[in-house]
Order: C-alpha cells, then sequence, then structure tokens
C-alpha cells in the first residue's frame, strides 16, 4: 500500500468523525427544538380547552341567573319566603353557586341562603366602590354582567353574575327595578372546568385581572408559574381578563445521552450528502406541523368566543310565555308573533314530540339536560338543552323554563382531535417504514464495508505492513459486524411497529424448542464461563410463532449472559402454569431497580449501570422481545433486584392435544 493512499485512508477517517460530530449536533438541536415546540402547542390547546369550559360554565350560569330573574320579574311582590323557596332548588342543583341575592334599586333586600349571608342584608351598593361599577355598567345596558373577583359584603371572593329586572305595565316601557346577583364560587368554577384536576397533573396557575390590593392577583397556584416563558391563555371578561399559564414538561434529563443519536450520526456520516436532504426534509415537515396547530386554535378560539346562547319560559300548557331575541334567532321564529304559541307552531313533528317529551319530565320536577343534532333545521346544526321547572312557594310546578346553546364549534373541535390523532398514528407508521428503509439501504454499503475489511484484515493481496493499520483494520471489522447486528435489530423493530412482520401460529414443543436453542445459548454460556442450567419441566406446547419464539429466548439468553459477570449462573427452564406454558431465564447479574423495568423495555434504552455501558449495546433487545411476545398474544412478565438478578418470564397460549390447528 502505498504512501499516498495511506494518507488518503486517514484523512478519510478524519473527515467521517468531523461529519459525525456535526451531524449529532445538528440534529440533538433539530430534535429538542421539535420536541419543545410540540410540547407547547400541545400544552396551549390543553390550556385553550380548560379555558372554554370555564367561560361555559360561566355562561351557564348567567343563563340560570337570566332563566330566574325573568321568573322573579313576572311576580311582582314577592316575599322573602318565596324567593327563598325559588332559589333552593337552583343552589342544590349547581354546587357552584355560592348563594342567590336580590337587589331592588341599589340595596340587597334578601339573600339566600340566610343566615350564611344576613350581613348583607340591608347594603347600599352604591357605597361599595369595588361593586358598584359593574352594578352600574349593568344598569345603565340592561344586560347581564360578570364582575369580580369581588370580595363580598358577608365575607369571600367570588365571581358575580347579575341580572337586571325591568318591570312595565304594558302601557309604558319598562323600568329598572332591580337585580338578581349570583355569586360563584372560584374553587366550585375550576372544578367543573376541570381546572382543579388539571392542576394535579402538571403545575398550573390562574392570575386574576383585579389590583392586588382589591383583590387576589393569584386565583390558583402561585407566581413562579408566570415566570421563564409559560404558555399563557387569556380569558375576557368585562372588567378584564384572567390568564391561564402552565409550562410544558420538561425534555428527558437523559436525551443529549441517547445512544441511538451517536450511532445515527455514524450512519449518517456513511451516507454523506444524504444528511442535509433528511434533515431539510424534517425542518420542513416541523414548520408545516407549526402552521397547522396554529390554523387549528384559531379556529377553535373564534368558535368558543361566539358561542350564542337562547333562553325561554313556557307555561305548563307548553305556551311560550316569553323567549329572548337569541331565542326567536335560534328558532327562526323572526319577527312572528310568539306569545301563547306551542312548540308545534315551530318544530317539524318529530322535535316536537322529543320536545314535549322533555316538558312531561320537566313539569314532574325533573331537571334536564339533552343534547341533539338539529340537521340544519335551525340555526343551531348541534345545540345543547338545560329545562328546569318553575316552582312557587309550596314547591308547585308553575312554569317551565330553560336555555339552548350552541355546542357545534365543541362537535367540531371534537372531529379535529381524531383527525390529529389519526394523522400523528400515521407519522408513527412513517416513522417505523422510513427506519426499515434505510436499514435495508445501509447493509449493501455496510456488508461491503465489512468484506473489504475482513479481506485487509486477513492479508488475502499481501501484508499490510505497519502493525498500527492491523489494529485499525480490526476495529473497522468490529464495528462493521456491530451496526450490521444493529440494523437487524433495528429491521426486526420496525417490521413489528409498522405492522409488517406475518406470524404463523402453530403447536410449538417446549422440548423442541429448547433443543433448538441449546447450542447457541451453550455457546453464549461458556464465553462468559457462566454456570448453565437447562430445565424443560413443562414438556408441552404452545401456540407461537417458532421463528419469533426462537428469537425471544435467544435474545433473553443473550441479555442474561452480557449482564452477568463472568462465572455467574444462568438458567432456562419451562413450567406449566395453567392454560399457559411458561419459559424462563433466570440469572443472577446486576439486575435493575422497579423504575428501571418499564424503561428497559422501551426501545434505545440504555440504563445507567456501568456494568452496561462496559458491555455495551443498542437497548432494541428487550423492547423488540416485548414486541413480539405481544404480537404472539403472549404474556412478558420481568421481576429483577438491583445488584441480585433478574428472571423473565414467556407466558404463551398452551396448545391442546386435542387441537386440530390454530385459531
Amino acid at each position: 500500500m502505498t504512501v499516498s493512499r495511506q494518507l488518503k485512508q486517514v484523512l478519510i477517517g478524519v473527515t467521517a468523525l468531523a461529519i459525525a460530530a456535526a451531524v449529532l449536533f445538528i440534529v440533538e438541536f433539530l430534535i429538542r427544538q421539535r420536541s419543545e415546540i410540540l410540547a407547547r402547542n400541545d400544552l396551549q390547546t390543553k390550556l385553550e380547552i380548560l379555558a372554554s369550559r370555564l367561560t361555559s360554565e360561566i355562561d351557564a350560569s348567567v343563563d340560570l341567573t337570566r332563566g330566574l330573574a325573568a321568573v322573579i320579574g313576572a311576580r311582582k311582590g314577592i316575599t322573602e319566603q318565596e324567593f327563598i323557596d325559588s332559589c333552593e332548588g337552583l343552589l342544590a342543583q349547581e354546587p357552584k353557586i355560592r348563594n342567590i341575592a336580590l337587589i331592588v334599586g341599589s340595596v340587597i333586600t334578601y339573600n339566600c341562603p340566610l343566615p350564611q349571608n344576613s350581613a348583607s342584608i340591608g347594603v347600599d351598593l352604591r357605597q361599595r366602590a369595588d361593586q358598584w361599577p359593574s352594578f352600574e355598567r349593568m344598569r345603565a345596558s340592561g344586560q347581564a354582567d360578570i364582575a369580580g373577583p369581588l370580595n363580598l359584603v358577608q365575607g369571600g371572593w367570588t365571581i358575580v353574575v347579575r341580572v337586571p329586572i325591568f318591570l312595565g305595565d304594558g302601557k309604558r316601557p319598562p323600568v329598572f327595578w332591580g337585580a338578581l346577583s349570583v355569586p360563584l364560587r372560584i374553587d366550585g368554577l375550576f372544578e367543573q372546568a376541570g381546572i382543579a384536576a388539571a392542576a394535579k397533573e402538571f403545575d398550573i396557575a390562574v392570575r386574576g385581572n383585579r389590583n392586588a390590593s382589591l383583590a387576589p392577583e393569584f386565583l390558583l397556584g402561585h407566581a413562579a408559574v408566570f415566570k421563564d416563558d409559560p404558555v399563557i391563555v387569556e380569558i375576557p371578561f368585562p372588567d378584564g381578563a384572567w390568564h391561564l399559564a402552565a409550562h410544558p414538561p420538561p425534555l428527558d434529563a437523559t436525551f443529549t445521552d441517547d445512544p441511538v443519536l451517536h450511532i445515527a450520526t455514524l450512519l449518517l456520516a456513511v451516507m454523506g450528502g444524504s444528511v442535509f436532504f433528511v434533515l431539510a426534509i424534517h425542518a420542513d415537515r416541523r414548520h408545516r406541523l407549526e402552521a397547522e396547530s396554529n390554523r387549528n386554535r384559531d379556529l377553535l378560539r373564534a368558535f368558543m368566543e361566539n358561542s350564542p346562547i337562547a333562553m325561554y319560559v313556557k307555561d305548563l300548557e307548553g305556551r311560550y310565555i316569553d323567549l329572548n331575541a337569541e331565542a326567536r334567532s335560534a328558532f327562526a321564529i323572526g319577527e312572528r308573533p310568539y306569545l301563547g304559541r306551542t312548540m308545534v307552531d315551530f318544530f317539524d313533528d318529530a322535535m316536537a314530540v322529543h320536545l314535549a317529551d322533555d316538558d312531561a319530565r320537566a313539569k314532574a320536577g325533573e331537571v334536564v339536560r339533552s343534547e341533539r343534532h338539529t340537521g340544519g333545521r335551525q340555526a343551531y346544526p348541534w345545540e345543547r338543552e338545560i329545562k328546569f321547572p318553575v316552582v312557587d312557594a309550596q314547591k308547585k310546578v308553575i312554569a317551565i323554563g330553560g336555555y339552548v346553546f350552541d355546542i357545534t364549534a365543541s362537535k367540531e373541535a371534537e372531529v379535529r382531535l381524531v383527525r390529529a390523532l389519526r394523522t400523528a398514528e400515521e407519522a408513527n407508521r412513517a416513522k417505523s417504514e422510513f427506519l426499515a428503509t434505510m436499514s435495508h439501504e445501509l447493509r449493501t454499503p455496510l456488508n461491503a464495508i465489512i468484506g473489504f475489511s475482513d479481506v485487509i484484515r486477513s492479508e488475502l493481496f499481501g501484508s499490510i505492513g505497519n502493525p498500527i493499520y492491523q489494529n485499525y483494520i480490526n476495529d473497522i471489522h468490529a464495528s462493521g459486524r456491530q451496526l450490521l447486528d444493529l440494523l437487524g435489530g433495528i429491521i426486526d423493530l420496525s417490521a413489528v411497529e409498522s405492522g409488517h412482520i406475518e406470524v404463523k401460529r402453530e403447536s410449538v414443543a417446549s422440548t423442541d424448542l429448547i433443543n433448538d436453542c441449546r447450542a447457541i445459548i451453550e455457546a453464549l454460556a461458556h464465553e462468559r464461563q457462566h454456570q448453565l442450567t437447562i430445565v424443560d419441566a413443562a414438556q408441552c406446547s404452545c401456540w407461537a410463532d417458532r421463528r419469533l419464539l426462537r428469537q425471544v429466548l435467544l435474545n433473553l439468553a443473550s441479555n442474561a449472559t452480557k449482564y452477568t459477570r463472568k462465572g455467574g449462573r444462568i438458567e432456562i427452564a419451562t413450567r406449566d402454569v395453567a392454560d399457559m406454558v411458561a419459559f424462563l431465564v433466570t440469572d443472577n447479574g446486576v439486575g435493575m431497580s422497579p423504575d428501571d423495568i418499564e424503561r428497559a423495555t422501551q426501545p434505545f434504552t440504555r440504563l445507567g449501570d456501568p456494568m452496561r455501558a462496559e458491555v455495551g449495546g443498542s437497548g432494541i433487545g428487550l423492547a423488540l422481545v416485548k414486541r413480539l411476545v405481544e404480537l404472539m398474544h403472549g404474556r412478558l412478565t420481568i421481576t429483577s433486584t438491583l445488584g441480585a438478578g433478574t428472571t423473565v418470564e414467556v407466558c404463551m397460549p398452551k396448545a391442546a392435544e386435542t387441537s386440530l390447528g390454530p385459531v
């Protein structure tokens, strides 16, 4: 070999190492960046759903308040006891409602329940600087108002829903008479909206819209959540806006120590120019995923922020007493008169029958909740209705109230979530197919490297000369063999995950399988000077793919011999367990902690034990075993004690002697 050729080989090796180092840095950076973006987008979607649920809960409370206000407004001269009787049923149905107060003019006149709220009776809201602006805004606009958080006269921070009550005699325009005030428990709202449950899963905080001197700045969680660039979702209110914040979960601490990244850089260095093409595809796909995620988030926000609600009151004969503007629009009534009309006048026969059944349940004292698809016959394609009985002081039902709101946006959001899940599943299959294809493509040049290095190593065409080069070529040959074994594992694992592996179930005798694997297992044990024991106690057959079950047993035996120090004990055994045949591989090696057992079955996972670092490996073997066993309808159980050893049990369905074949 000439000096120039030797120098060229050295330069190629140095260049390959430089490319591998650069690719390692780029791949780690891009994967981490993509993972952080997807984690933030996923958290953004979760927070927006929680915010929309909180808004829906408050809107539902506004509708209930409107319905009760309409009933009270229709009953002039209502007594305190009558007021309390009208409110108690609603308080029992809605635990998030703290109390219900009737304000005449600007003075709190009645409050239910009275014992806990007696301190508020007679308070003039004009004297309350923190509450008067929202009350005056409600009175001036003639519309429902949401204020808070407010500190009540009787103590406690709440969100207050107020609905004005106007009275008239039919001859003159209605005049403002008072308002119905319904304070909502903040913790109750968080509980029903799912925010309290989410707070148990990850660190979450809600910041209010008021000055800290007037109200608590943080309604849930602590201030630290709003630091270090959290994901924040705004919840709009008339008094300002609340902010819901959380941090995405941190990336795996072992991310940068993942050996698969370093192995991948070597493979990509061999492929050369393919590195930049793959990275370009990855970057383009990442940008498309970001754009699609942002578009879906904007659509979801638009639907939730513009959700209309309709309200109505009917007498016991089903004749409409009152319909608000949204109800007339939703029911396609328009300017037609509705007083004294029934649902038969506005809906088709099938819908009228369904609504009549709900009316009968409400007249019996039941609060009826229903969802339905209107088929495009009304303004709301999908709608949710809550229908409730209106009772007098004697608990007698005197009318039927209800509200209907559009849930089309949430139904469409469900469809988008299903599509996103399908997209993710397709992406996972594409990844497995890509790994399998690339591994097949890499085998050809890798076989050439192994073959030529073997020729050079054996000095078939002449002496190498310098013994240092002999060491180099031995390392190249050993590394090539290691990479070829790794590619075989990746191909098998990818075939399983992409569903391209064919399982041929047949009756496999435990004795035949043990004898088939005995020579290889004995060679593995002899190489590490282990004491090997093989006990076939089952001596029966199981349903399995003979080739795949043999691969499972050999992989487990190989792991046992590798992770047991020289001179250890290895036992291969079978047992007859009820309707299963169990294959057990036991060693007294390094073992695993309970936390490491689950991680050990994940692809490309290496545990931190020093002996495992000395042995090496890709972290594919045990993950492949788990998937092959599940593919054959078997069960894998791992029992291990750190420092004492491991027992892996593979249970396969027993094959009945009278069975004619696999099912």
